[in-house]
């Protein structure tokens, strides 16, 4: 008799389908190790470049905290550098006021004092001993003035001149100084 090879085939096929499949359920375990999930080894590639660019904007991420970071410490630096000049200029405007109220008082005071001066001055001037006698203005012929005294002296034209002018000057002087100290302060500042 002969040896039924049919079956023996048929029991080598099977073991040997047996056998790729365990081969390949072994493949299967030793390519979730490798990759970490159930992805296909034919996408390992893709895996390959978006770990690539992953970690490219990983580094990103962190230059740009780095750099936050940088611009945050200099806002720091400079709301401090504006915290000091703001006290600086609060500390220039105490002294601005106080010294403007020092000015304004002792303005106050200089004027008073001037007024009671100039009051008590003049009726002296009018009155005293040296006292210039009342002078008359008299036209020339050739166009200009003299003053004539009640003597009958004339006075000469150019101090007629020199009187104007430094009356003249008085007035402007005195439109100054009513003006005030204080507020010629605030016209500079």
């Amino acid at each position: 008799m002969t040896p039924d090879t049919s079956a023996e085939t048929h029991d080598g096929f099977a073991h040997a389908a047996d056998r790729t499949d365990e081969l390949a359920s072994r493949l299967e375990a030793v390519e979730r190790t490798v990759t970490g999930t159930d992805t296909d080894v034919s996408s390992l590639e893709d895996v390959a470049a978006i770990e690539d660019r992953l970690s490219t904007v990983e580094s990103t991420v962190e230059s740009l905290s780095e750099r936050l970071d940088e611009v945050d410490a200099a806002t720091q630096a400079v709301r401090g550098y504006l915290g000091g000049v703001r006290t600086v200029n609060e500390d220039v405007e105490r002294r601005a006021n106080a010294a403007l109220a020092k000015a304004e008082s002792l303005e106050s005071a200089l004027v008073d004092e001037s007024e009671m001066t100039f009051e008590s001055a003049a009726p002296e001037q009018q009155s005293g001993p040296d006292a210039e006698p009342p002078q008359h203005r008299r036209s020339r012929s050739d166009g200009q003035h003299s003053r004539t005294r009640p003597d009958g002296q004339h006075s000469p034209n150019h101090l007629d001149d020199q009187h104007s002018r430094n009356h003249i000057d008085d007035q402007h002087t005195s439109a100054e100084s009513t003006r005030g100290l204080a507020a010629r302060l605030r016209d500079v500042l």
